[in-house]
């Protein structure tokens, strides 16, 4: 089976972010992926993506969206994805952790099965 979320957490893995599924228990730098919706139709997959990046400043967060998102739409995509588009970014700050949050929503498509 493939999961789109596993793809887009090892891809981000090694272009040497720390990221994951949900936040860690400790760190002040990382990256969550959340699949927030989408569809299945014809046996492709379009996952909506959240990705989120807490970091010690706002314009530190916002820069490693801009990195990723950039990276994206360039076409340097996770195996298994075929386009990726952002549909857009913004402050999103973090009320339990206290520290910034820049948040990216992608709309994915991707292969369904590996």
């Amino acid at each position: 089976m493939f999961s789109a979320t596993q793809a887009m957490i090892e891809w981000l893995t090694q272009k040497g972010y720390s990221a994951y599924s949900y936040p860690p228990k400790t760190g002040s730098s990382f990256i969550t992926v959340e699949r927030t919706g989408g569809y299945v139709q014809d046996l492709v997959d379009h996952p909506d993506f959240a990705i989120q990046a807490w970091n010690e400043s706002i314009a530190d967060a916002e820069q490693v969206c801009i990195e990723i998102r950039n990276a994206l739409v360039k076409g340097d995509v996770p195996a298994g994805f075929y386009k990726v588009e952002a549909e857009t970014m913004y402050p999103f700050y973090d009320d339990s952790t206290r520290l910034p949050r820049y948040q990216l929503v992608l709309n994915c498509t991707t292969q369904l099965t590996q």
